[in-house]
């Protein structure tokens, strides 16, 4: 963020394809959709992403590396893919230096995939990088102002791009079981060239805290219960399971519990797994189709 009394902040959207080969640089990966995707209970998808350089300085050159989607995606040309350039600005000295930035929407991510959503893996060159992702539900209405690129109308959540995968295993420490008020989504992202098979696992938590202990220490909670699920996932595949309570308990007919409101921690585990991929997790309050992400931990061995 701009720091004191900055008051010039410069904004470019960039829609200029590059072609030079991708660059020794930060990848990020961002599950995005494109613009008007249908949800649950009458919500609309819709994706903005901002980059800026480290010290809010202009990024440096960004490439598209590849494409996830639930079929199986595609890997970028380097000399064709698609890229973004900031292009040169001259700023009087006498004045604050600008914040530079890139907005970029989920259109612009996945063109030529012909994909309502997707992950999308950025080179961005040099390190230090600012890219956070903003998924809304706009309920159909026009991007601000003038149905300009930016910015998205609606609640919705900013997320930091996904920059470390997984190996193996992680978990997701803030979830909900219960099928509403809330539902859960959980995304699975494979950037091999390998098929994959990854558990799913919802840990209900059993509290001790409708009698605390010592008042007012607190609740004390621990896993007694747990339904699994294996997910196979394409090379280059994408799978965004939603209301995962409801999957779970399709599968799990005597888990009844599913359906109770409680703490609960999501596993997401590749068993004897040697290779990357990337998790995510969003919680929806329904009433309001309001979410909020939660961001995965890696379990160490």
């Amino acid at each position: 963020m701009a720091q004191g009394a900055r008051p010039a902040v410069i904004a470019f959207v960039l829609v200029a394809l590059a072609s030079a080969a991708p660059s020794l640089g930060e990848t990020v990966v961002l599950p995005v959709v494109a613009r008007g995707v249908h949800g649950i209970n009458g919500s609309v998808w819709d994706s903005e992403v901002r980059i800026s350089g480290p010290r809010l300085t202009a990024p440096g050159r960004i490439t598209r590396l590849w494409v996830a989607l639930p079929e199986g995606g595609f890997v970028d040309d380097p000399a064709t893919a698609p890229g973004w350039s900031f292009p040169p600005v001259t700023w009087p000295s006498s004045l604050f230096s600008p914040t530079f930035m890139v907005v970029l929407t989920g259109d612009q991510l996945l063109q030529e995939s012909d994909a309502p959503k997707g992950a999308v893996a950025l080179d961005i060159e040099g390190t230090g990088n600012h890219v956070f992702l903003h998924n809304a539900n706009t309920l159909g209405q026009p991007r601000l102002p003038q149905d300009a690129p930016c910015c998205l109308p609606g609640s919705g959540q900013s997320i930091r791009a996904l920059t470390d995968p997984l190996v193996r295993e992680g978990y997701f420490p803030w979830i909900t079981s219960g099928r509403s008020p809330y539902r859960v989504s959980v995304g699975l992202i494979n950037p091999t060239a390998q098929p994959r098979t990854i558990t799913i696992a919802l840990d209900r938590l059993r509290g001790e805290g409708a009698q605390p202990l010592t008042p007012p220490d607190g609740t004390y909670w621990f896993g007694t219960e747990q339904a699994t699920l294996a997910f196979d996932i394409a090379p280059l595949g994408f799978l965004q399971v939603d209301d995962l309570a409801s999957v779970l308990r399709a599968h799990c007919p005597s888990c009844e519990w599913l359906d109770w409101v409680a703490p609960t921690v999501v596993h997401v585990v590749e068993p004897g797994g040697q290779l990357p991929f990337y998790a995510y997790a969003s919680v929806i309050w329904s009433p309001l189709n309001d979410p909020e992400f939660v961001p995965v931990v890696p379990v160490t061995p």
